[in-house]
């Protein structure tokens, strides 16, 4: 049946996903991100069983990756016969899709715009391959002129100006560890039970993946092979080994074709392809971790969460699939425990950034084309995609269904609200007596070579200390030091 009759025309409709896993087995045959772009852009047309509707593009939106094409948009947008269209590109963060996404909902709801196409690809395998082999992993020279727009400009400045950075905490993967002991002092676990937990997570995680035909790894890993460090799965940032983090050494690309109801109604698409976006929220944090209230909580989530329920008219009982952002377990902890989500549910439609593969700025391309699938298998349901951006400085949430919606698409940007989440002081030279508050040893080729200390002032304020000694990082590795007294130097060396 086509799309229902009583539905608003200018409602905004998921109606095609591609997604591509490019395994060769030389280099040879290895094709750039370009060309994964495009192959994913034909398999969402075909997925929509409408091939005109990629001709009829009048947005053409790709999320800046780790290749240096100029306008990519331009360029696959000419390929396919498009005339007329805009072209967009987005900042480095995790959330541009389903920033993207909700832009382009709120677009055809308006009539701005008709039939939107949001794309993107990595081939970070292949030009790691061919590094490997002493040769280079060549690109096109795509011109195309500049994007007509970029989202994501709102956000908090160079990065570089950010004081973590500046103060030494400069991946992702501490912030996330750092966070991780935090969670675990707050549930009251040792260190080994704590390790277990997390594994064991990203071991259903694992599960999830050997069953996709599209993940990168298919292994399905249990908890004791992710926990324990190994030749092929370094420690990366305590508690963290190399199988906890995302997996952005991926060969991947992925496809969404949105558009109105009219015009899947006039292509004769089957209702039984189309997806529904429900609703979204966008929220940027604008504090930085050393100025976060807490470091085992995310407030933020709850505030953004909370509000995309409202729009969409649901609440966490009620929905089926979930995909939530899943560069490290403590994103997902926290993202469950912010959206109301129960831990023993499944909380992976894909199998996670780990193993599905994390394709640097464009996963949630992947995991919405996957929610697509899993909505389609289940008519009537209901599903939520999160994302996350920088060191837990952005979150968007969509919730999309694969009935025809009660209200229109809704959308909110939540910031102005988080940002009246209360804060703390951060006194970065503070030296004398502190209290651990969360820690982490950074860790090169599996072995440790930094401890990395959030700690608590008399007067309750946070700031950072470090340790290269090797007898204390062994200890921040394997011992439950949150609460224990330290004390920081002049050259913020801690010692305990």
């Amino acid at each position: 049946m086509a799309t229902e009759a009583g539905v608003d025309p200018r409602t905004p409709v998921l109606v095609g996903q591609g997604q591509v896993t490019q395994r060769v087995e030389t280099l040879g045959e290895a094709r750039e991100p370009l060309e994964l772009m495009a192959e994913a852009m034909e398999r969402a047309a075909a997925d929509a069983g409408a091939p005109a509707l990629l001709a009829r593009a009048d947005s053409i939106r790709v999320p800046q990756g780790l290749w240096k094409y100029q306008n990519p948009a331009r360029v696959l947008g000419e390929r396919f016969g498009a005339t007329g269209f805009e072209t967009a590109t987005a900042a480095i963060a995790g959330t541009s899709v389903q920033s993207m996404l909700n832009d382009a909902a709120l677009a055809i709801a308006s009539g701005t715009r008709d039939v939107v196409v949001i794309v993107g690809a990595e081939t970070e395998h292949s030009k790691r391959r061919a590094k490997r082999a002493g040769s280079v992993f060549e690109h096109s020279q795509v011109a195309g002129g500049e994007p007509d727009r970029v989202f994501g400009a709102r956000g908090q400045g160079d990065w570089r100006e950010n004081p973590d950075v500046q103060s030494g905490i400069t991946s992702p993967a501490l912030t996330f560890a750092l966070f991780e002991s935090a969670i675990r002092h707050h549930r009251g676990e040792t260190v080994a039970a704590h390790r277990a937990r997390i594994s064991g997570l990203w071991a259903a995680f694992a599960q999830v993946a050997a069953r996709n035909p599209g993940a990168w790894n298919r292994e399905g890993l249990d908890a004791e092979t992710i926990a324990t460090p190994s030749g092929r799965n370094r420690m990366i940032a305590a508690p963290y080994t190399k199988f906890h983090v995302s997996n952005m050494v991926v060969d991947q690309g992925a496809a969404l074709i949105l558009t109105s109801a009219a015009t899947a109604r006039a292509l004769g698409i089957p209702e039984s392809r189309c997806v529904y976006p429900l609703a979204g929220t966008d929220a940027v944090v604008v504090r930085h971790v050393s100025e976060r209230e807490q470091l085992h909580e995310e407030p933020a989530i709850r505030v953004a969460g909370r509000r995309v329920y409202e729009l969409a008219g649901t609440a966490p009982e009620d929905l089926g699939p979930v995909e939530l952002y899943s560069c490290f377990p403590a994103a997902v902890q926290l993202g469950a425990e912010g959206l109301g989500l129960a831990m023993d549910r499944p909380l992976t439609v894909t199998g996670g950034m780990a193993f599905h593969g994390g394709p640097f700025n464009s996963y949630v391309l992947h995991a919405i084309a996957t929610m697509m699938e899993r909505l389609r298998e289940a008519p009537g349901s209901t599903g939520l995609v999160s994302s996350v951006g920088g060191f837990f400085s952005k979150h968007a949430f969509g919730v999309y269904a694969s009935r025809p919606p009660a209200r229109p698409f809704r959308f909110e940007d939540v910031a102005d609200e988080v940002a009246k989440l209360p804060g703390r002081a951060f006194d970065l030279a503070h030296t004398g007596d502190v209290a651990i508050e969360a820690y982490t040893v950074a860790h090169e080729h599996g072995e440790p070579v930094r401890g990395v200390v959030a700690c608590r002032t008399a007067a309750g304020a946070r700031t950072w200390a470090f340790t290269r000694e090797p007898d204390r990082m062994q200890r921040l590795v394997h011992e439950e030091l949150v609460g224990q007294p330290a004390r920081i130097g002049p050259d913020r060396a801690l010692t305990f």
